[in-house]
């Protein structure tokens, strides 16, 4: 009997064009969202592949190019040599920090298209590339990228509502409902089938895309991966289902459910997300960026004004830099005579500054990340108000693209960014104490960094992946609620004899 149900409404669904239009709008879309996701991952792919690619040319390049820096007599501007160390630290490395997309990085954008996935680093404050964004159009932020999360946050639930509406409704206007009950067909069984058979014109088509898709660009992804991907997107459609059941046992017209429909569409998925984010914003506003950058110019002239102090805090916080010379009867004296000389050298004074200067706005940058950390707190709870919110965080963290993935990326960056100041003062102080970078009048200084290949790399530890397991599981609970309250809502009608009238 089942099967029979089933037969005769896809028969009547196909008669109505709606329906294989729908079928081939979703098609379109899912092709689309699938194209546009893996084409922003072949963007970041190929972007982080063109730096390591100038990365290890640039060593392989260097014994050739040291060969011709020994034998040439004529001056050379140390800012413009890549065997300085001077220059090297602070203009010429090629060094990159990168975020490589993950193989799931198609299936959701989030905030990667705007959030900084590589970085060319050098010594410099942490504030010249930390706080960098990707420069976009405006309108191209506002509108976002369309890709599989938006189609299945989004517009699913509206094809569901497109094809479910009328299920039930129409067998009551048209007088079928009361013949098919006589038969024995109760109202709860005709409505499970139909919305089976319709929900799977939808649903079905879409999985087998993206399942597949997902494989043909990326063959390295993960069975669990994608197995992770269809419990979601199933446990969402089936609480969409689930949604129309309810509106539709109360057995209404097909146009008052359509209307209910939408008007619950329109409150979970636009409405409550948008009220999620006002109040974030109004609860733990950001402080202001152009005060932030105020204080840095306001902190840089005064390290600049008092750079005699500078350099002497700097130096006592690292003493191994100061190196007493052999050989000398008087340590002190020796001690003072190197701490004079490193003073005058531009290398030093500069990373003192750098690192003064990031001491100065150590307050200010906890002050964002304690606002940013109160700012996620505030979502982990507040995105259980509404489908659409669990849902994108579910997606965004399945993809890798989430804002966790990016802080951790960030904090490895930052360890990278000591290691090689650490790395080039200390090779700079030795310089200076042995008098390399100024040999004599006239004369070039001498090879400070003959070995490129000894410049630290940045080696990205990817965090463990977060599966959406809690999400899959608390819409299924949502799921067998709603189900629970049409079943009780169709019972009653089919007891009541509600539709004999029809």
């Amino acid at each position: 009997m089942n099967r029979l149900i089933c037969l005769t409404d896809w028969t009547i669904l196909r008669r109505e064009r709606v329906v294989i239009l729908l079928m081939a709008i979703t098609l379109c879309l899912s092709c689309l969202a699938l194209y546009n996701g893996q084409k922003w991952a072949n963007v970041q792919h190929n972007l982080i592949e063109d730096a390591h690619t100038q990365q290890k040319q640039s060593l392989m390049m260097s014994d050739n190019e040291k060969v011709a820096r020994q034998q040439n007599k004529g001056p050379i501007n140390w800012w413009d040599d890549r065997f300085d160390l001077r220059g090297q630290a602070f203009y010429l490395m090629v060094n990159y920090a990168a975020k490589p997309p993950l193989p799931s990085a198609a299936i959701a954008v989030g905030q990667s298209d705007i959030l900084p996935y590589y970085f060319h680093m050098l010594v410099s404050p942490k504030q010249d590339f930390i706080h960098q964004y990707e420069t976009v159009h405006p309108l191209l932020l506002l509108l976002g990228k369309f890709d599989l999360a938006f189609l299945i946050i989004y517009l699913v639930p509206l094809l569901i509502i497109g094809v479910s509406f009328n299920a039930l409704a129409s067998e009551k206007q048209s007088g079928q409902l009361r013949l098919l009950m006589i038969q024995g067909i109760s109202p709860r069984r005709l409505l499970i089938n139909q919305l089976c058979l319709r929900i799977s014109l939808i649903i079905g088509p879409v999985l087998i895309i993206i399942n597949a898709g997902l494989v043909w660009f990326s063959p390295q992804i993960s069975l669990l991966i994608l197995v992770s991907l269809s419990l979601l997107i199933i446990a969402y459609t089936l609480f969409w289902l689930m949604l129309c059941a309810t509106i539709i046992s109360a057995g209404k017209t097909g146009a008052y459910n359509a209307s209910m429909l939408v008007i619950i569409w329109l409150v979970l998925i636009v409405v409550t997300p948008a009220l999620i984010n006002t109040i974030i914003n109004v609860t733990t506003p950001a402080p202001s960026r152009v005060q932030y950058l105020d204080q840095l110019r306001l902190k840089t002239d005064e390290i600049n004004n008092a750079q005699n102090e500078t350099l002497a805090a700097f130096f006592e916080d690292h003493p191994e830099l100061v190196t007493a010379k052999q050989n000398t009867n008087n340590e002190n004296e020796s001690i003072s005579e190197n701490i004079t000389a490193l003073k005058k050298s531009y290398a030093l004074t500069k990373i003192a500054k750098i690192n003064a200067l990031e001491q100065a706005m150590k307050s200010h940058d906890e002050e964002f990340y304690q606002v940013l950390l109160q700012q996620q707190r505030s979502t982990s709870w507040l995105k259980y108000l509404s489908p659409a919110t669990l849902m994108q965080q579910a997606f965004i963290s399945l993809s890798g693209n989430n804002t966790a993935r990016h802080q951790n990326f960030i904090d490895q960056v930052l360890v990278h960014h000591e290691k090689l100041r650490d790395f080039y003062q200390k090779r700079i102080a030795s310089a200076q104490h042995q008098g390399k970078f100024t040999p004599c009048t006239g004369c070039n200084a001498e090879i400070t960094m003959s070995e490129l290949t000894a410049i630290p790399k940045f080696e990205y530890q990817v965090p463990d992946q977060i599966k959406p397991w809690p999400t899959a599981f608390l819409f299924f609970i949502l799921s067998i609620a709603l189900f629970m309250n049409a079943n009780y809502r169709l019972r009653a009608m089919n007891n009541a004899g509600r539709f004999v009238g029809a």
